[in-house]
């Protein structure tokens, strides 16, 4: 072997440590972010899929509630409609008895 081949050798393997430690790092961060670039699409269809079935109903809801305001207005309307109807008739039975 040459010197140049031993000491291009020496260097390689002095800084293999690094090498390796900085490819393992890099590995790391690449599954890293491949996952969490995958979870970021799941949610991205899930949260489309849930909007599409979803998103429509806030309408629905918001005749369910204006129906149930028009059957409880309805039910104080007959309440008032009673007690009118009640006083109404004490007035009556009282201008006949006297």
């Amino acid at each position: 072997m040459s010197q140049e081949k031993i000491d291009a050798y020496k260097k390689e393997k002095s800084g293999r440590k690094q090498a390796i430690a900085k490819h393992k790092k890099n590995v790391k961060i690449a599954k890293i972010t491949s996952l969490v670039v995958v979870v970021a699409i799941v949610a991205a269809i899930v949260g489309s899929v849930l909007w599409n079935n979803f998103g429509g109903s806030s309408s629905a809801a918001a005749e369910s509630a204006s129906t149930e305001v028009s059957v409880e207005a309805t039910a104080e309307d007959s309440v008032v409609t009673e007690s009118t109807e009640a006083v109404s008739e004490e007035a009556a039975s009282e201008a006949s008895s006297n």
